[in-house]
């Protein structure tokens, strides 16, 4: 039975690397980033603090896609507010709507 357990729990800790790995985000590639119980304004403050420029934002203005070439961004937006920040390509995979920040 402790071999089953340890063969369970084995697995999750390599399916969540694997996930972590994936998700991590690239410097100089779009993120996508969840600001909880953030207006649009907080959101765009937020990434412009952190030094970066707003792409797509999702239904809600929690969820938003930006882009910067610092190497330190992704640091940059969790000291702004943000509760998660992953690569965009595949947290796209996870939304179904989203819309330029230009319209």
């Amino acid at each position: 039975m402790r071999e089953i357990a340890f063969g369970v729990a084995f697995s999750l800790v390599v399916a969540l690397a694997a996930f972590l790995a994936a998700a991590w985000p690239v410097p100089g590639r779009p993120v996508m980033s969840y600001f909880p119980n953030a207006t649009a304004a907080d959101v765009v403050a937020a990434i412009d603090l952190a030094g970066g420029r707003l792409l797509q934002i999702g239904d809600t203005p929690s969820l938003v896609v930006s882009i910067s070439d610092r190497a330190d961004y992704t640091e940059k937006l969790y000291r702004s507010g943000a509760w998660l920040v992953t690569d965009a390509s595949l947290a796209r995979l996870c939304m179904n709507r989203l819309r330029d920040a230009s319209t």
